[in-house]
């Protein structure tokens, strides 16, 4: 007998955003591995699936469930960055053709880095970088922004004092910075800054780092895709004023 409680108000809510912002984050998931990564018990997985599949916030597959139209819709309509996204367009484009792999442009909002816009390409498995995902506080977005500071943030959970000065004292001096997760074996995401015309750091432009072998050759595609950007913004009045921050 399942004497669970069905969750009512607020509970509802954060369950079902839990289940998005998972499915945004792996693409497409079934309910056990939702119930897994979520903590939710698998009946509420079930029950709050069968809600948003009704609304159209999600769509069932064979097996699984994916992201919805609803939701992707409603996602086009968060426009606090959209100069930066419409400068952005080209400079990814060049360097997806460059690296062959997942990028993107992250910004700082609402206290986490956010995507603003991204290309999903051969990293899209572990994180398809979609608008609107957070990443983790040790992203090497956070790093790059915490290097453009004048004191290094405190270190988040994971880091001594001593490490997360070490990072990102290496990450102003490089002007990079690569993060390494464990996620289905060793993966590897890479972050270089945006400026605008005053000097000030923007945004961070990101690649999933797919073969390390090629990482000298990535950096530099980058970073001369941030400088692309960082140019383009120069010649867009407002465009690098972050807003929402």
């Amino acid at each position: 007998m399942d004497h669970e409680r069905t969750p009512s108000g607020r509970g509802v809510l954060e369950g079902a955003f839990l289940l998005l912002e998972e499915l945004a984050r792996v693409g497409e998931a079934g309910p056990t591995g939702l119930s897994h990564a979520t903590g939710l018990p698998k009946s509420t997985v079930h029950r709050l699936l069968d809600q948003l599949t009704a609304l159209g916030a999600v769509e069932r597959l064979d097996g699984g469930y994916r992201i919805g139209a609803t939701v992707a819709r409603l996602g086009r309509s968060w426009n606090a960055h959209r100069a930066l996204e419409r400068n952005a367009a080209l400079p990814l484009r060049h360097l997806v053709s460059v690296t062959r792999a997942t990028v993107c442009l992250t910004v700082p909002h609402a206290g986490q880095m956010t995507v603003v816009t991204g290309i999903p390409a051969a990293a899209r498995e572990f994180f398809p970088h979609l608008a609107g995902q957070t990443l983790p506080p040790d992203s090497a977005a956070d790093v790059i922004f915490a290097a453009a500071g004048p004191t290094a943030a405190p270190p988040p959970q994971g880091h001594t004092a001593a490490q997360w000065t070490r990072r990102v004292r290496r990450a102003r001096e490089q002007g990079a910075d690569m993060h390494q997760y464990e996620w289905d074996g060793e993966r590897n995401c890479l972050a270089v800054p945006v400026h605008a015309p005053s000097g000030e750091v923007v945004a961070a432009v990101g690649v999933a780092v797919v073969d390390t072998r090629r990482l000298t050759t990535t950096v530099e595609a980058a970073q001369r895709a941030a400088r692309m950007l960082s140019t383009s913004l120069g010649r867009t009045p407002g465009a690098g004023t972050p807003r929402g921050c």
